[in-house]
């Protein structure tokens, strides 16, 4: 089998997509599959994976996609699929050079990559689940119509959990060809190491690890504990992670006078945000949208209490009764209830009921997912 990676972002630069083309690759390459890789990073790190790969070095973007689809041209000639990590900037190349050369192509759908460019860019403050059922103008309206355009001309499409399924099934994908492979979550960084923290046994930590944007509702959950002060004063909530929603936070701290138990501790290590969620007495996440969060999987890991929106791909990983708890997405009066809950111990740890904790995970394994994927690249490039 002879699988031709397009590539988008890659190593040195941050981010699930890159870690998961070194990861993939690299497993395929040890399994006697023939990789190359494509990347559209300039500066990207050969040095990361141990099969053939071509970079873009083009600074102009024009001029980048160009190149790009130059040598997808190039080396998908003995390809017996291309396989894109996106629909939209490795995707429409990928599109392109699979039609002129008729290669199976198969893309990778981790998100909306129309909805992210247009709340980081162009000012839409729609909710994902929201942003499915208009249409755009402009290039928000541009970017909708592509990724669309190139899923439902996809031969496969893989997706990292069922709810990203219905959205690609909204945009017409055919329903036989989306294929959900969770991705590969490291939990062995989850119980490795001392943890460095010193809780006080007298405070109760609420903790939050998040990209800062609006649709994470941490504002909400401030707002939540000023009115639990009276009831619960050990309770701190500590927020990881930064983002263009910081200083209206900073704004809401200082008018709700919770500098004293609410703390934004900005971007912290990977190893040093585990140990917060270790030492919490519940992990909360009010979120809009989300995929499948790394975070929740990781934080069951760690048997900490979860509390989440029952929105997304949020409901796939926290399951009532079994693996925590969920609300309605910004239901003040709700959340309160399910913290007071969670802070008077009243809500149990994950797995106390029938769920096997072993087979629970696997499908998270880093094993699981090269088989899986494996397995069906196997399956599109034999017909």
């Amino acid at each position: 089998m002879n699988i031709l990676i397009a590539a988008d972002i890659f190593p040195p630069l941050s981010g699930g997509p890159a870690t998961y083309v070194v990861g993939l690759a690299n497993a395929l390459t040890a399994k006697n599959v023939d990789v190359k890789i494509i990347s559209l990073t300039p500066q990207s790190d050969i040095t990361k994976v141990h099969c053939p790969i071509f970079v873009v070095r083009q600074k102009n973007k024009i001029l980048r996609y160009l190149e790009y689809i130059g040598l997808l041209l190039k080396h998908s000639r003995e390809a017996d699929c291309i396989y894109a990590m996106g629909p939209v900037n490795a995707g429409l190349p990928a599109l392109v050079v699979s039609i002129l050369l008729r290669k199976k192509l198969i893309v990778k759908v981790v998100g909306d990559y129309a909805w992210e460019q247009g709340t980081q860019r162009f000012g839409v403050t729609d909710l994902m689940d929201d942003f499915q059922t208009k249409k755009y103008t402009g290039a928000v309206g541009w970017l909708q119509r592509l990724e669309r355009l190139v899923v439902r001309q996809a031969d496969q499409v893989i997706v990292p959990s069922n709810y990203l399924r219905k959205i690609v099934l909204g945009w017409g994908a055919h329903e036989e060809k989306i294929s959900v492979i969770y991705n590969a979550i490291s939990l062995s960084a989850s119980n490795n190491g001392e943890n460095v923290l010193v809780k006080p046994n007298i405070e109760q930590w609420i903790v939050t690890v998040a990209r800062l944007t609006p649709w994470k509702g941490i504002k909400e959950i401030i707002e939540v504990l000023v009115e639990l002060k009276s009831q619960f004063p050990n309770a701190r909530y500590k927020v990881v992670g930064d983002g263009p929603d910081l200083d209206r936070l900073k704004k809401t701290i200082q008018d709700c006078r919770a500098e004293n138990y609410v703390e934004l501790l900005g971007n912290l290590s990977h190893k040093l945000a585990l140990d917060y969620m270790k030492l919490s007495d519940l992990v909360i996440l009010n979120s809009g949208y989300e995929g499948l969060s790394h975070v929740l999987v990781e934080a069951l890991s760690l048997d900490c209490r979860v509390l989440v929106s029952d929105i997304g791909g949020n409901p796939e990983v926290v399951i009532p009764g079994e693996t925590g708890d969920v609300f309605p997405y910004n239901n003040k009066e709700i959340i309160k209830e399910k913290i007071v809950l969670a802070l008077n111990g009243s809500m149990p740890k994950p797995f106390s009921a029938k769920i096997s904790r072993a087979d629970w995970f696997k499908k998270f394994t880093f094993e699981t997912m090269v088989s899986e994927t494996r397995t069906l690249l196997e399956k599109i490039c034999a017909h």
